[in-house]
């Protein structure tokens, strides 16, 4: 009984201690991140559905300064300059634009800062290279939890799997991380010049 009694005192205290550690450590990583004037970042996504019988990958580039980003893949390219967002589907060459940028789904600098809002979390273990970190939403969402990878040295975030309520996986594994780099103006703008032929869908 005595016994019982202990283990219902220590399971919160374990409880406060990883989230508490979470907590320092993602704090690190924020201040960390938003220190950076602008991120280049190459990636790997795979996506894994035991249901769906899908396990697929691609690569791809995200660019991000400020509310600016650019993101591409083989079969698309996404830009905002902040007020205007392009999406662009190579095959059919044709692009959409809308206004901003609000859609976080599509602003790849989210993915530097997922666990900043709307998260609860909890410190699950340390294998000597990385701190690996669980987020679970605080509102009901398409995802139930958010598996984090944080290389301990370096301070970044080495991948992230995101896992809906089907049990599908959506991982995203850094491959190579750029910070502090210049841009032209003109980077983070749609040029309608180096596409001849495209078909403009104006959503503005």
């Amino acid at each position: 009984m005595i016994r019982f009694v202990l283990l219902l005192f220590v399971f919160p205290l374990l409880s406060f201690g990883q989230e508490q550690t979470a907590k320092i450590i993602l704090d690190k990583l924020s201040q960390k991140t938003s220190s950076y004037s602008s991120i280049e970042a190459h990636f790997t996504n795979v996506f894994y559905s035991e249901i769906a019988q899908v396990n697929e990958s691609q690569k791809g580039i995200i660019y991000v300064k400020g509310n600016a980003f650019k993101l591409k893949t083989d079969d698309q390219l996404i830009i905002s300059d902040g007020e205007s967002t392009w999406i662009y589907l190579i095959e059919e060459n044709e692009v959409n634009i809308s206004d901003g940028n609000e859609d976080e789904t599509l602003n790849p600098s989210s993915l530097f800062t997922i666990y900043e809002n709307g998260y609860k979390y909890k410190y699950v273990s340390d294998d000597g290279k990385y701190h690996n970190i669980n987020l679970f939403p605080t509102k009901n969402g398409p995802f139930s939890k958010v598996e984090m990878k944080i290389h301990k040295s370096k301070m970044e975030i080495s991948s992230f799997t995101m896992i809906d309520k089907q049990g599908s996986q959506y991982t995203y594994v850094i491959d190579k991380f750029l910070t502090n780099k210049s841009f032209s103006e003109d980077f983070f703008k749609f040029s309608l010049t180096k596409y001849p032929g495209v078909d403009v869908i104006d959503l503005r």
